[in-house]
């Protein structure tokens, strides 16, 4: 249960016509990235195949393109920068597909439980408060899930911050610039699609050189400055 390093390039798959980058962590976190190629789909049936132990667990898609088209039976949508859908039913039946060559972010774990409730979208900056959770130079948008907490961050360059270690699993990757990073004492320059599993309970911080990206964790953050009220 180490922190380590890992970048989505080097770990590229294919699984019953679907491309992926993955990394799974030590408690179960998956971060996955979904390639979905021009005019092509990508079904709940083909994730279940590809995804077995993950089948019925939440799972959080996030885009960070545009003009993502996702149906289901109770939800169409154009996914857009920064939608996101947190899909909680068993037996959901729902399709990704679009105009172009482009990518989606699902964020799960097999450890979590089955949880039952309804899909839910949203957009990280239009819906999600924006909180200073680490000082002025960092603004924070988490979002609570059934069993997950996600969370899309903006750091400006230069802030520096430190963090003492929490017993959940951390998985922090970026979609635009950089920021040295320690953890443990293994130290790397994150970028994009570079990324880190922080151990339990490691302390863990960084430089920001202008950084946006998530963090990702399992299980669900509890204390109150994590809490949101989309799931309801």
């Amino acid at each position: 249960m180490d922190t380590n390093y890992f970048n989505f390039i080097e770990n590229l798959k294919s699984n019953k016509n679907i491309d992926f980058f993955s990394y799974t962590g030590w408690s179960g976190l998956q971060v996955v990235k979904l390639l979905i190629p021009k005019s092509k789909k990508i079904t709940n049936l083909q994730l279940d195949e590809s995804f077995p132990h993950l089948v019925n667990k939440e799972k959080i898609f996030i885009s960070t393109e545009n003009n993502i088209e996702f149906k289901s039976d109770d939800m169409n949508k154009t996914l857009n920068n920064f939608d996101a859908v947190d899909i909680v039913s068993k037996n959901k039946k729902y399709e990704f597909s679009s105009l172009k060559d482009t990518f989606i972010f699902m964020i799960s774990s097999s450890k979590s439980e089955t949880p039952e409730g309804k899909s839910i979208y949203f957009n990280f900056k239009k819906d999600l408060e924006a909180r200073n959770l680490w000082g002025g130079q960092i603004i924070s948008r988490p979002y609570e899930g059934k069993e997950l907490t996600v969370v899309l961050f903006d750091l400006k360059p230069g802030f520096k911050f430190e963090d003492k270690g929490h017993a959940n699993e951390q998985i922090t990757w970026l979609t635009e610039g950089e920021m040295d990073f320690y953890s443990n004492n293994k130290k790397k320059l994150l970028k994009t699609d570079i990324g880190v599993s922080i151990g339990p309970n490691h302390l863990h911080g960084g430089v920001s050189g202008g950084a946006l990206g998530f963090d990702a964790f399992f299980p669900k953050r509890n204390e109150d400055k994590y809490k949101t009220d989309t799931n309801k």
